[in-house]
């Protein structure tokens, strides 16, 4: 059967969810002198009042057991400069502990012990607050956010699976403009 001029291909829901684009972040925790990162894309705010984030964290990785012991994570937002950083925290052989920052610039966070990235686009130190189970292997960390710090830069994104830098070109919108029930919403 062919497929009618214009239609898209079909695909899996797991290849059309990868177009979801999403901030690319390095999460951080330590505990008990034990420290860990990991490159995440799955960060998301759940509630503005207080400020709570949402990220999916593999069940017992390294990062998930130290982020639960401490009950602390930081979220390093990385800038459209930094994706060697996200390739360098999910490349799996990389040194474990405090080796693994030896070639990035990084400081200890003074209120939790949690090492950051000296440069990044924003850093969320979080509190967490809940955690449920997710599919088969993952767990969903609820946390508020008790610290900020603002960088700057431009944002390195995860778009189908390509880490990019966005240009931010305004769009065209209609100031004040609501769709009709019976006018056609415009793609």
């Amino acid at each position: 059967m062919t497929r009618p001029s214009g239609q898209a291909p079909a695909a899996t829901p797991h290849a059309v969810s990868r177009r979801l684009t999403t901030g690319v972040s390095v999460l951080t925790s330590a505990h008990g002198g034990s420290v860990h990162a990991a490159t995440a894309s799955t960060v998301a705010v759940l509630s503005q009042q207080p400020l709570t984030l949402a990220v999916s964290l593999r069940r017992n990785s390294v990062l998930a057991e130290l982020a639960t012991l401490s009950g602390y994570f930081v979220v390093n937002v990385l800038t459209s400069r930094q994706a060697v950083l996200a390739d360098w925290f999910a490349f799996p052989r990389r040194p474990r502990g405090r080796a693994q920052f030896g070639p990035v610039d990084w400081r200890t966070d003074t209120a939790t012990g949690i090492p950051v990235l000296t440069d990044h686009l924003a850093l969320l130190t979080c509190r967490i607050v809940g955690r449920t189970a997710v599919g088969a292997d993952d767990d969903l960390i609820i946390a508020e956010v008790t610290a900020a710090e603002a960088g700057r830069g431009n944002p390195l994104v995860n778009y189908d699976g390509r880490l990019l830098d966005p240009e931010f070109n305004a769009v065209v919108r209609r100031p004040g403009w609501r769709p009709r029930a019976h006018e056609p919403v415009l793609d």
